[in-house]
């Protein structure tokens, strides 16, 4: 049984652990903690059988009315599930009570999958940022606004 839920101050080690698991720059636990206390309302895990299995964490951009997810992963075992896209799915959902109108987030150009998952939910290229990983490799900057 899946179950979406806000995260929690008590979920920043399990969050962190995944975060770590999933990414080869991982961004670290104080930098987990003070995202969450930055908007915790746009911070949610994934649990699968009361174990958390993926999480993803949103803040806000200096542009009035968009928010901007900083990290999402699912752990490697559960991906090709539809588990992800159901977690962002939520996230898009709770924007509009939020009354959120875009949102933007950057992906590693070498992650098809990531950037198909987010062009099904109709987000856009915007640009490409050079060299915006630790290792030099590139992102795309994707934004979805609603209509």
């Amino acid at each position: 049984m899946n179950q979406i839920r806000q995260m929690t101050k008590n979920d920043i080690p399990q969050v962190y652990e995944i975060e770590r698991r999933s990414f080869p720059y991982p961004f670290g636990e104080v930098l987990i903690g003070s995202l969450y206390f930055g908007a915790p309302e746009l911070c949610y895990v994934l649990e699968q059988d009361g174990k958390m299995v993926g999480f993803l964490l949103g803040g806000y951009t200096p542009i009035p009315r968009q928010a901007h997810i900083l990290s999402f992963a699912i752990l490697e075992n559960f991906r090709g599930e539809g588990l992800g896209k159901g977690l962002l799915i939520h996230f898009l959902n709770q924007l509009k009570s939020l009354e959120l109108s875009s949102v933007k987030l950057e992906v590693n150009v070498e992650n098809q999958k990531a950037i198909e998952l987010y062009e099904s939910l109709q987000f856009k290229i915007e640009s490409r940022i050079r060299k915006y990983y630790q290792d030099n490799s590139d992102a795309y900057s994707m934004v979805r606004r609603e209509e």
